[in-house]
């Protein structure tokens, strides 16, 4: 599972990445290097994350493990907003854009949000990446 490590104002997973390490399962974080997200293996968020780009909770540049995005089964993706249609909205520098890019079209995509940041229709430009799903908490 590749799962974004929440900021304050983004639906928390910090406790769903501990369940799931807890249960035996890989989690996949996003490391920021350059213009893309790097996917590195969590094995304990406590000691290998630490605020990197943009104040958001990362491994470490020494992190070793990083995994090829062919091999995900799930991907939750934060957004400042979502529609239900699946296009979101970002920070607008692209990262996830590009990282949904490059995913295998099977891969299950979900945008994870609040009540409140689900629109009927959000603007979209051409590079913009939809989710396969939303759920809003």
């Amino acid at each position: 599972m590749f799962c974004y490590v929440s900021l304050p104002y983004e639906v928390e997973t910090w406790r769903l990445m501990a369940r799931m390490l807890k249960l035996g399962k890989r989690v996949v974080v996003p490391r920021v290097h350059r213009t893309q997200l790097h996917l590195v293996a969590l094995h304990d968020p406590a000691k290998e994350l630490s605020p990197g780009a943009f104040g958001v909770w990362e491994p470490g540049r020494n992190a070793r493990q990083t995994v090829n995005p062919n091999s995900l089964d799930l991907v939750l993706v934060p957004g400042l907003a979502f529609d239900r249609r699946g296009h979101r909205l970002g920070h607008g520098l692209g990262y996830f854009d590009r990282f949904l890019r490059r995913l295998p079209a099977t891969t299950p995509t979900i945008g994870l949000c609040y009540d409140f940041q689900l629109q009927d229709r959000l603007p979209t430009r051409p590079h913009d990446q939809a989710v396969g799903r939303v759920i809003a908490a």
